[in-house]
């Protein structure tokens, strides 16, 4: 998890119920499919309680 720590500390603008909103990410991962670069994904948790997902990086 440490080659994602610097995802982790900062903040993106993320899209809650039609606002964007700059949030921290409450998880993070790689999404890599086969024979194709992998993105970095980020968990976000809006005000409202809802959860939505977004590319944050790509990966080397």
């Amino acid at each position: 998890m440490s080659e994602f720590s610097s995802y982790m500390e900062r903040e993106y603008e993320v899209e809650c119920d039609g606002q964007i909103v700059k949030l921290k990410p409450v998880k993070v991962w790689m999404l890599a499919p086969k024979g194709r670069r992998g993105v970095i994904i980020g968990l976000f948790k809006c005000p409202s309680g809802k959860v939505v997902r977004k590319a944050i990086g790509k990966a080397e």
